[in-house]
C-alpha cells in the first residue's frame, strides 16, 4: 500500500491564464484611477458649467392699468429707454387735488398772520392806555391826598387802570393762541407740499424705464393689464455683465486662484476657445435644497448617481465676449492650475 496521497487541490498552481487575467484587471483599474485623479493634478476641467448675467426684474412701485407697452420681446434697450407706462390721471389728479389743499392752507396762514399784526397792534394801544391809567391814576391819588377832589375821582382812575390792565392780559392771552394757529397753519402748509412732492413722484413711477442695458426677456405685459406694487412686469438680461459659473470638484476648486488663465467651450459657439480668468472662487455651498438661502446649492446627484460635492468658480470673459450670449446657456471650463 502506497503513502502517496494525492496533493490538495489548494496546493496546485494556478494555470498561467488565471494570473494573467489578474494582472491585467488590476493594471486596468490601476489606469482608470490614475485617469480619473493624476489628471486633476494637471489640468481643471468641467461640462457642469453656464453662462450667467444679471437678471433685473422691473415693478412698479405705484398699481394701476398698463396703458402702453413701449418694448417688444426679446428686444434690446439701452438704460433709461421707456418700457411701459401706468395710467397717470389718477394720480395727476391727487397731484392737483393736494396742490388746492395748499392754497387753502395758505389762505388761512395769510389770515392767521393778519390776524396777529392787528393784534399787535391792538395790544400796543392797550399798553399805551395802561401808561395813561397810571398817569391819571397817579394825579387822581395826588389830588385826593390834598383834599382838592373827592375819593371817587381815584376810585374811578383805580378801575380805569384795571381795565387797562385786563384789556393788556386779553390782547396777550389772543396772541398767545394766535401764534399757535399760525404756526399749525403753516405746518399744514409744509405737510400738504410735502404730500405734493410725494404725488408728483407717484406720477413720474408710472412711466417704467430700463434701468440696465440688456434684452427684454419672455415678454407677456399688454396695455389693460393691471400693475402691482412690488410685482415684476418685465425682466432684462444684463447685456454688460456676462461670466460663467462653473462648478469643479472640491479638491480641484481648492488649487484654483482669482486671476488664472481659463478657456470657455460654449455649447451655443462650438469649436472655439474663449480666453477668460477666473473671478472668483466660491467660499460655501449650502448642503440644503431650500429655496431663498442665500449659499448656493449644487446638487450632488445627478439621477442616481451620487458625485463629490462641488463648488461654484466665477470666471470672466478676457477680453469682453464679443458673441451673443444666452443666459443660462451651457459651457465647459478647461484651466490649468
Amino acid at each position: 500500500m502506497t503513502s502517496d496521497a494525492a496533493p490538495d487541490a489548494q496546493d496546485q498552481p494556478k494555470p498561467p491564464g488565471v494570473r494573467r487575467r489578474r494582472w491585467v484587471a488590476a493594471g486596468v483599474a490601476a489606469v482608470i484611477a490614475f485617469l480619473y485623479f493624476a489628471p486633476g493634478q494637471f489640468v481643471a476641467y468641467t461640462e457642469d458649467a453656464y453662462v450667467r448675467s444679471d437678471f433685473v426684474e422691473v415693478a412698479p412701485e405705484v398699481a394701476g392699468v398698463v396703458v402702453r407697452v413701449d418694448v417688444a420681446n426679446d428686444q434690446k434697450v439701452a438704460a433709461g429707454a421707456p418700457l411701459a407706462a401706468i395710467d397717470p390721471q389718477p394720480f395727476e389728479l391727487a397731484a392737483e387735488l393736494t396742490q388746492k389743499r395748499i392754497d387753502e392752507a395758505a389762505s388761512v396762514a395769510k389770515a392767521k398772520q393778519e390776524k396777529a399784526r392787528v393784534l399787535a397792534a391792538d395790544l400796543d394801544a392797550a399798553r399805551a392806555g395802561i401808561t395813561l391809567a397810571k398817569k391819571d391814576y397817579e394825579r387822581s391819588s395826588a389830588l385826593v391826598n390834598d383834599r382838592v377832589v373827592a375819593q371817587v375821582s381815584l376810585d374811578r382812575a383805580v378801575t380805569a387802570r384795571q381795565k387797562s390792565l385786563d384789556a393788556v392780559a386779553e390782547i396777550e392771552a389772543r396772541l398767545q393762541v394766535n401764534a399757535g394757529e399760525v404756526a399749525a397753519a403753516l405746518a399744514a402748509v409744509e405737510i400738504a407740499r410735502a404730500e405734493l412732492a410725494l404725488d408728483r413722484y407717484r406720477l413720474s413711477r408710472t412711466r417704467l424705464t430700463a434701468p440696465v442695458p440688456g434684452y427684454v426677456t419672455n415678454l407677456s405685459l399688454r396695455p389693460g393689464d393691471f400693475a402691482k406694487v412690488g410685482v415684476p412686469l418685465i425682466g432684462i438680461v444684463d447685456d454688460t455683465r456676462w461670466r460663467v459659473v462653473a462648478n469643479f470638484k472640491e479638491y480641484v476648486a481648492s488649487r484654483l486662484q482669482p486671476g488664472m488663465r481659463a478657456w470657455i467651450w460654449l455649447d451655443s459657439h462650438p469649436w472655439r476657445l474663449f480666453p477668460a480668468r477666473v473671478a472668483s472662487v466660491g467660499r460655501g455651498v449650502s448642503r440644503n435644497p431650500e429655496a431663498g438661502r442665500l449659499l448656493p446649492y449644487v446638487a450632488p446627484t445627478t439621477d442616481w448617481i451620487r458625485l463629490s460635492r462641488r463648488i461654484p468658480v466665477t470666471l470672466s470673459f478676457d477680453p469682453a465676449s464679443e458673441v451673443p450670449l444666452f443666459m443660462g446657456a451651457d459651457a465647459r471650463i478647461l484651466i490649468f492650475p
